[in-house]
């Protein structure tokens, strides 16, 4: 049985599964996924459905069946959630059908790589408070409209092991009209340049995710005002060197990862406010010199990984005072020569700096 095959029962399972769940709120869902024979173009509100489209290969005939609607107007108005995932022939969507669905609450368009953008209606949609775009990587643009969303809580256009969006270089203006936005997923969008000002504005953010932002060369001051952020995400921002000063308002971030990015030569000193801080992650940083003193301040750090940080010169003193520090990562750290007294004297919270001074002995 082939990969796609088995692939293809494991998605039946899922459908069937959520049937099973979900019985009851069937008649609010629409699911369209590619995969299985063709089973029809029209939709309707009731029950959940699930339009495939892999054994359908004439381009003309879907186009001419679906006349621009995924779903019929009249059901429209009940649907509560529309998730589209790997449609092909879905390149554009018609503002009137999608202004039809003012109860909409969820809206998935994963995988569809043909799909250019989103209408202007979308920003019709008030009880929208998810929308996943994950790998629909032909959208190179958003339109403005989608900042009237004022109680999306999840924006989704990534994710790490998605393939990414390599066309879409910058975030509408008005972003931070969405001030009810908690999650914001931005992986791998590869040509990404800068996040917009307004972005402080979205003050009950509680998580960012920018990883393979490779674009990315700064993020904006205001990005302080985001003060009840619990995660961040920046692995592989390559052309990230350095963070603002402002992070010292994210006094309840509990986790950041810097992992790979490989420009950052530096951390503010206000780093040591972020006094929430229980997991850092600055793996592969290659030209990460020092930490900075402040980090002495950082009393709930557990997690620190500075591995394979080859021209850091040495790790500061005071992290050997941090009480909660359970686990400092520290193998190939080429640059550094000895630890500080306070560090050599806690060797089960070393992982890594063995086989450091193994190998340095063995080249002596």
């Amino acid at each position: 049985m082939s990969n796609r095959d088995a692939a293809d029962i494991v998605e039946s399972e899922e459908v069937t599964n959520r049937r099973r769940v979900n019985d009851e709120d069937a008649a609010s869902a629409v699911t369209i996924i590619d995969s299985g024979p063709l089973k029809g173009a029209k939709l309707s509100g009731s029950p959940e459905h699930k339009l495939t489209t892999r054994s359908c290969l004439d381009v003309n005939r879907w186009q001419s069946r679906l006349n621009g609607k995924l779903v019929d107007e009249a059901a429209a108005a009940s649907l509560q959630r529309f998730k589209v995932n790997k449609f092909r022939y879905l390149v554009s969507l018609e503002d009137a059908s999608l202004a039809s669905m003012t109860n909409l609450t969820h809206l998935s368009l994963t995988r569809c790589d043909q799909l250019k953008g989103l209408p202007e209606s979308i920003g019709l949609l008030q009880n929208l408070k998810t929308l996943d775009l994950t790998d629909s990587s032909a959208i190179a643009s958003l339109p403005d409209s989608l900042c009237n969303l004022s109680n999306l809580r999840k924006l989704l256009l990534g994710h790490v092991q998605s393939s990414g969006n390599k066309v879409l270089k910058k975030l509408p203006e008005r972003l931070g009209h969405l001030t009810r936005l908690q999650v914001l997923v931005l992986d791998k969008c590869k040509a990404l340049e800068s996040l917009p000002q307004s972005i402080g504005n979205l003050q009950i953010l509680q998580e960012l995710q920018m990883r393979e932002c490779k674009a990315v060369t700064s993020l904006p001051e205001s990005i302080g005002n985001c003060t009840s952020l619990l995660e961040v995400g920046l692995s592989k921002c390559f052309g990230l060197s350095r963070l603002p000063a402002s992070i010292g308002q994210w006094i309840h971030l509990e986790e950041l990862v810097l992992a790979k990015c490989k420009g950052l030569h530096e951390l503010p000193d206000e780093l040591g406010d972020c006094v929430s801080l229980s997991v850092l992650d600055l793996r592969n940083c290659k030209k990460l010199e020092s930490l900075p003193s402040t980090m002495g301040q950082l009393t709930n750090l557990r997690i620190l990984d500075v591995s394979n940080c080859k021209v850091l010169k040495d790790l500061p003193t005071v992290l050997g005072s941090l009480e909660k520090l359970s686990q400092l990562h520290c193998r190939d750290l080429l640059a550094v020569n000895e630890l500080p007294e306070s560090l050599a004297a806690k060797p089960d919270i070393l992982i890594g700096w063995d086989d450091q001074t193994k190998k340095s002995s063995s080249q002596g």
